[in-house]
């Protein structure tokens, strides 16, 4: 069976399916309209129906125990397609729906009345109707009961519409609330109710304090990130709320980093403008705070991937630079020596070679564990690159060096099983010690260290050689 299909019809898909209510589970805002019009109006069956590209699918149904039809046998195609209501007295007496499967049927439908459910820019998503098995006339009376409830089912949806589009308006919308902010001295007075609707939408917590810091408005962002209702919060000093210590200082318009407070008691990092404002007298300060723990999680997170090995887990070549600096400071307050150990792994190439870079990779991770379990905690082991590793030790006896070395090769030296593969490998260690009052920098002691490896390497495998 044909259909018809409205001239919109591109558009209304698209707004039809940015509501992501297609396929959705049935609410009670919706089947409570169908239940009450089901009573009122005394009809078996009532449907809010949505009409998608090829079907048409039940958001809520009372009477009916399927969830859609295909599109071309839909009554509710045609107040779609039509943009008004559509009452269908007999439709055994209807050319259009006569021959339809859902009429011929024994008990199908005879009376159908359906109104267009729209956005706000007028497309018709779908109906609210009624049907039922026999022939019926509908009163004016019913008639406007069936609009109310259409409209009920159609200030929904284009409620939902609304937040859609306000999400993804987000940043639009902050950037009309700061410039609705900047005119806000010349305009207050006009403009009351549209900034309480911009403010009462908006992504960050708004707080308006008065000169004693007491709470003069507070929005609902505000409640969703502290816990207290606007009830709660207003005439309230604002250090009893979520800065225990008061407004922290700085200058206005510019974000000022801080901890507040949440009605649980815990700590939320949070970036805080703020403004001040004078009118007839009285003197206010409006706050934008913003949520910032999940930027700081991403920070830190980004902060600790950029000194992090990513094979092994340990200290990269660029946490060596940053630490390497103050282990020396440390030595010349604490007139305690500092050993470098510069490691390189030996027949690692072979390793590669024979069982392929998988287990290579696998036994750079093994060894990076055994290096961090012979570690004490205040020792620092790095990956400096491929098969070489950095060990630093601080406050260690000058004598105590090189047995930590032997103990590190016999450590390394231990076979390591991966798969099938038996890998034995050694390590040979350059060691370079930094003393206090030694006139020398990190990259050159570093050097020191790397120069005596070659020269453990060249002496042959599992050697140790201090420089």
């Amino acid at each position: 069976m044909s259909y018809p299909i409205p001239s919109n019809e591109k558009a209304r898909l698209e707004a039809l399916y940015e509501l992501k209510l297609l396929d959705t589970p049935s609410e009670p805002v919706f089947d409570r309209i169908t239940r009450l019009a089901a009573k009122l109006l005394d009809v078996p069956a009532v449907t809010v129906t949505l009409i998608d590209a090829k079907r048409q699918w039940f958001k809520s149904r009372v009477g009916l125990d399927i969830h859609e039809t295909p599109r071309d046998i839909a009554f509710c195609a045609y107040p779609v397609a039509e943009s008004a209501p559509l009452v269908v007295e007999n439709a055994c007496l209807d050319s259009r729906f006569a021959h339809n499967p859902l009429v011929a049927k024994p008990d199908g439908i005879r009376f159908y009345a359906g109104l267009p459910l729209k956005t706000t820019q007028g497309l018709v998503l779908g109906t609210l109707c009624t049907i039922d098995n026999k022939p019926r006339t509908l009163s004016k009376d019913e008639f406007s009961t069936l609009q109310d409830l259409a409209d009920i089912v159609t200030e929904e949806v284009q409620l939902r519409e609304r937040l859609n589009r306000e999400k993804k308006d987000k940043e639009a919308s902050q950037k009309a609330l700061a410039k609705l902010h900047h005119s806000l001295e010349q305009q207050i007075e006009q403009r009351t109710h549209e900034l309480k609707l911009v403010i009462e939408t908006a992504y960050d917590a708004y707080v308006s304090v008065d000169a004693n810091d007491c709470v003069l408005d507070w929005n609902l962002a505000a409640t969703t990130m502290f816990g207290w209702s606007r009830e709660q919060a207003l005439g309230k000093p604002i250090s009893q709320l979520m800065l225990p210590d008061g407004l922290p200082c700085g200058a206005e318009n510019v974000p000022v980093t801080h901890f507040a407070h949440r009605s649980d008691g815990s700590r939320l990092p949070v970036e805080i403008r703020f403004k001040s404002l004078s009118f007839h007298g009285r003197q206010w300060r409006s706050l934008f705070i913003h949520d910032i723990s999940e930027r700081q999680q991403l920070e830190r997170l980004r902060d600790q991937q950029a000194r992090e090995d990513a094979l092994t887990k340990l200290a990269n070549r660029r946490a060596l630079d940053e630490r390497l600096p103050d282990a020396m400071a440390r030595v010349r307050r604490s007139q305690k020596p500092l050993a470098v150990l510069f490691m390189d792994l030996d027949s690692f190439k072979q390793v590669n070679d024979n069982y392929g870079h998988a287990v290579g990779d696998e036994l750079l991770r093994e060894i990076a564990k055994r290096l961090t379990a012979s570690a004490r905690e205040t020792d620092f082991v790095v990956r400096w690159a491929g098969d070489e590793f950095v060990l630093l030790l601080e406050s260690v006896a000058l004598d105590a060096i090189e047995p930590i070395a032997q103990k590190l090769i016999h450590t390394i030296e231990q076979p390591l099983l991966i798969g099938e593969a038996v890998l034995n490998v050694s390590t040979s260690i350059g060691v370079a010690v930094y003393t206090p009052g030694a006139d020398e920098t990190a990259p050159e002691l570093l050097k020191r260290a790397d120069v005596a490896m070659y020269e453990a390497k060249r002496a042959g495998k599992a050697q140790v050689r201090i420089a």
